[in-house]
């Protein structure tokens, strides 16, 4: 029994590989293939092998570290490495393979290798599986997840998507487990990656078993099997095993008890042939519970015999393992001393031709010194009369910046003094006649009521378009406007406004008349715009003198919209004109019926026209009588 155990075994460290062996060798052994091609191949047949041989696949990383370090390919070391670890991890060799990930990691860390780091996500995905740290287990398989799945790489992606299935499983998230292991099961079927879909497989039978949908497990556990078979020696054998028992657990309940026995002994030639150990004993003894239930003692008889030969033949050779990867991973450690030993030794003969470099650059740059102490004199030299030509300039900016200092200090004086003046008069006029009505409102006559009422709506009115205006102006200032511009119809909005002062125009008896030339179109900001134009109507009808008419005009030219508001007034003095080409505090006047202002409403229309990429022009009329004020806004948007 033991020489035929062994022989398996042999049968099976090599039977993945010998049919390609001597390809392999000659291929290691030709001079003029590069040593990174050589490390690459060796860790990738080293992958393919890890869950299905791992002894051969610790050989195979093993040799592909050698020749990494023997020819600095920091890469493949890293690549070796993580090879080992997945074979340890098949061993159950967890600290140790814990070691060699982070080994890796660190490689491809210093490397900036994003694949290498999402690979090793996956290793250490499966570690913390093992470990039951079902947290970090999602963490590491969401990582390479998402990783693989941005990179599009399609081979990768259809076993990530795998792996995250089955940790949702593990978590009992069984809606998300399904949807990702069909995802993994479509991938990798259209790849035709069978290792991968076996495993697959089994996890949906996984799946549907804890849900209690026992003739769905039983099919996708057959399906399992179905791969197995057509992979032979390279199946997962870990798949195989885990469906043939909870096949023949599902026979047994429904009381098929030879279909479950000869599943478990299915089972059992594979955990011997490939040093399954962790499934030796719990085999023995569901095959031994149903002997007993079916009452074959002579079956029983042989069962025990085999099970105590078979465990001490498995544990001297489970001894013999643990021996060779003992081996191993001493070898990697002195490989890993020497590759740092040399490292120290390169160092330090860089530092002794270091050493001999910085005297000989000593000298170099004691004689370059003196040139470039000449250079730096003549360079001084000319940077002091650059120095010279921007202490000027920089004079002429202060002084530059003096005038606008001024002239914001009179902004502030002509803000102060509306507060002081054109606010607080209207509003002490306000307190009296609050003060007349009250101490005399039962003898005031019906028609001085009317009338003081009408005065203190005329002075509301000024107050509050007069704070409005102040408002709007020190947002102006503090540069807190914004614009939000659209396509406006500027007939409607016109004809609005004139509606608007209609009462305003016919107190004075005057007429506005409002040519339009066909529909005119402005890009600008609602709000802004009619305020500019409001302003411009109510100052025309301000200055206008009675029995007068008002001529406001729209029109579209070369992509602009241009609209006139004329009055016929005395127009505006040249001191006027000076002071809003300066952009100086303007001076305002009393209007024609003695209304009163600021001056404020028409800085605020120039400031708003230009936030609008328009311009507000203003020039008296030829005739002498009256000004006339041009507002050119964008037709459409930029």
């Amino acid at each position: 029994m033991k020489k035929t155990i062994a022989a398996f075994l042999i049968l099976f460290t090599y039977a993945s590989v010998m049919c390609g062996q001597d390809t392999l060798e000659q291929f290691l052994s030709r001079s003029d293939m590069p040593i990174a091609a050589k490390v690459d191949r060796l860790n990738g047949l080293a992958r393919d092998l890890s869950y299905v041989n791992p002894l051969r696949a610790t050989d195979l990383s093993y040799r592909a570290l050698q020749l990494s370090q023997e020819g600095d390919y920091p890469r493949g070391v890293a690549y070796a490495l993580r090879g080992i670890a997945s074979s340890l991890l098949t061993e159950e060799r967890l600290y140790l393979c814990m070691k060699n990930l982070q080994r890796s990691l660190q490689i491809f860390r210093s490397l900036k290798d994003s694949t290498g780091i999402a690979g090793c996500y996956i290793s250490l995905g499966h570690l913390y599986r093992r470990l039951q740290k079902r947290d970090q287990e999602l963490y590491y398989h969401q990582k390479a997840f998402d990783f693989f799945s941005r990179q599009g790489i399609a081979e990768r992606i259809g076993v990530t998507t795998h792996n995250l299935g089955e940790t949702y499983f593990n978590r009992q998230d069984y809606t998300r487990a399904i949807g990702l292991t069909q995802r993994a099961i479509t991938l990798n079927d259209s790849l035709h990656n069978l290792t991968v879909l076996s495993a697959c497989y089994r996890v949906m039978g996984n799946i549907k078993l804890a849900q209690a949908d026992k003739a769905a497990a039983a099919y996708w556990y057959q399906k399992t099997l179905e791969v197995s078979d057509q992979l032979e020696g390279g199946s997962q054998k870990v798949a195989t095993v885990d469906a043939l028992v909870k096949l023949a657990k599902l026979s047994s309940e429904k009381n098929q008890e030879q279909q479950a026995l000869f599943q478990l002994q299915k089972a059992l030639r594979i955990v011997k042939e490939n040093r399954l150990f962790n499934y030796v004993q719990p085999l023995y003894e569901s095959i031994i519970e149903i002997q007993i239930k079916s009452g074959s003692l002579l079956g029983l008889r042989q069962t025990l015999v085999d099970y105590r030969n078979t465990n001490t033949e498995l544990n001297n050779l489970k001894t013999e393992v643990m021996f060779r990867f003992t081996e191993t991973m001493l070898r990697v450690d002195s490989l890993e001393q020497i590759s740092s030993e040399l490292q120290e030794k390169t160092l330090n003969q860089k530092k002794l031709i270091e050493e001999k470099n910085s005297r000989t650059r000593m000298t170099a740059i004691f004689l370059i010194s003196v040139l470039i102490l000449a250079v730096i004199l003549a360079y001084n030299v000319v940077m002091l009369r650059k120095a010279n030509l921007l202490l000027t300039q920089q004079r002429a900016m202060v002084r530059q910046q003096n005038l606008q200092l001024e002239e914001l200090n009179a902004l502030k004086n002509k803000f102060l003094s509306i507060l002081s003046h054109d606010i607080k008069a209207p509003l002490q006029g306000l307190k009296s006649y609050v003060g007349l009505l009250q101490k005399g409102g039962e003898q005031i006559e019906r028609g001085q009521l009317l009338q003081f009422a009408a005065e203190l709506e005329q002075q509301l009115d000024s107050t509050t378009k007069m704070a409005d205006n102040l408002i709007v102006w020190a947002k102006l200032q503090m540069k807190k406007a914004s614009t939000q511009p659209q396509l406006l119809v500027v007939n409607e909005i016109l004809k609005e406004i004139i509606r608007l002062y209609e009462k305003m125009a016919a107190e004075k008896k005057l007429t506005v008349h409002y040519a339009e030339v066909g529909q005119t179109m402005a890009w600008a900001d609602r709000d802004q715009f009619n305020f500019i134009v409001r302003n411009l109507v109510h100052n025309a009808i301000k200055y206008s003198p009675p029995s007068t008419t008002l001529q406001v005009a729209t029109h579209n030219e070369e992509g602009r919209c241009v609209m006139t508001v004329c009055d016929r007034g005395e127009g505006m003095s040249q001191e006027m004109l000076d002071q809003l080409s300066r952009y100086d505090p303007m001076i305002s006047k009393m209007g024609t019926a003695g209304e009163e202002g600021t001056g404020i409403g028409l800085r605020i229309c120039l400031e708003f026209a230009q936030l609008n990429h328009g311009q507000l022009t203003v020039k008296n009329n030829p005739s002498g009588q009256g000004s006339c004020f041009t507002l050119r806004l964008p037709a459409e948007q930029a």
